[in-house]
């Protein structure tokens, strides 16, 4: 599920942060100058091949606020996930479990409640899907692991300070991410992915953003807060934990699965 607001942004995702701070604090400034202060932070953070993440979006649209928040745990490498989705208007949290080409949701639960032959969980073999319509939907992997690649974008980063967060030190870095460089940095077969994600969640242009490094050099948290093009405005919130964590790629038994492949 997505929401748009203007041209140049979307809120699918929460934690609703103060964005009129976090613009301000991207554009003030006194730091100490460190050009080199990301570099290979994105590699470094991919190299784990699997974390544990958090990532909240909020939105402000005149007076309506959307607000979704998805917590989980991801390969970087593999098309391998387990997440789990808090989506504006409530409801059941959504399950999704990616494993290769399987993509499992339990899109149904709310049905099965009601219905016991409703199998409340949905099984869709990617491979069968036409390629426009893939292109058609959200790449809800990519949409999570782009926050990673978001450093590559930054030319000059400024050192903030460091600050301890949950007994680690980390290393606060500000600077502009250029999404063609993102793009650019990515792995071949990623990049098309990754630019489909940062369209839909931050700017074509380039954009501010917060960075919070540990002391291994890989991304802990990415802040990003922006404007639309109709005076919306959007904070994007993405944290990383647990590098190497196993992924429980585990599902119900095939009687609680419909499969909806086409």
């Amino acid at each position: 599920m997505r929401w748009r607001f203007g041209s140049n942004g979307a809120v699918r995702r929460v934690a609703l942060l103060p964005l009129v701070v976090l613009v301000a604090a991207a554009c003030g400034g006194s730091k100490q100058s460190s050009p080199d202060g990301l570099a290979g932070a994105s590699a470094r953070t991919v190299a784990a091949k699997t974390a544990s993440f958090s990532l909240a979006i909020s939105g402000n649209i005149g007076s309506m606020s959307l607000e979704s928040h998805e917590t989980g745990a991801l390969s970087f490498t593999e098309r391998r996930a387990h997440f789990y989705k808090l989506v504006p208007n409530g409801g059941m949290p959504q399950e999704i479990v990616l494993d290769g080409p399987f993509a499992y949701t339990n899109a149904n639960v709310d049905a099965a409640l009601k219905d016991p032959s409703v199998k409340p969980w949905t099984k869709l073999d990617t491979r069968r899907v036409p390629p426009a319509q893939m292109r058609a939907h959200p790449d809800e992997l990519s949409h999570v692991r782009v926050v990673a690649y978001l450093a590559d974008g930054v030319g000059h980063a400024s050192k903030i300070g460091t600050d301890k967060i949950e007994g680690d030190e980390q290393v606060h870095y500000r600077g502009v991410v250029d999404p063609v460089q993102v793009v650019a940095g990515a792995p071949a077969a990623e990049r098309a992915a990754l630019r489909t994600a940062i369209r839909n969640d931050y700017l074509a242009k380039p954009f501010p953003a917060d960075f919070w490094v540990d002391s291994d050099g890989r991304v802990r948290r990415v802040l990003v807060g922006y404007r639309t093009a109709g005076g919306g405005q959007i904070v994007v919130d993405g944290r990383f934990s647990e590098f190497g964590v196993k992924l429980d790629l585990q599902v119900p038994a095939p009687s609680k699965i419909q499969d909806i492949t086409p």
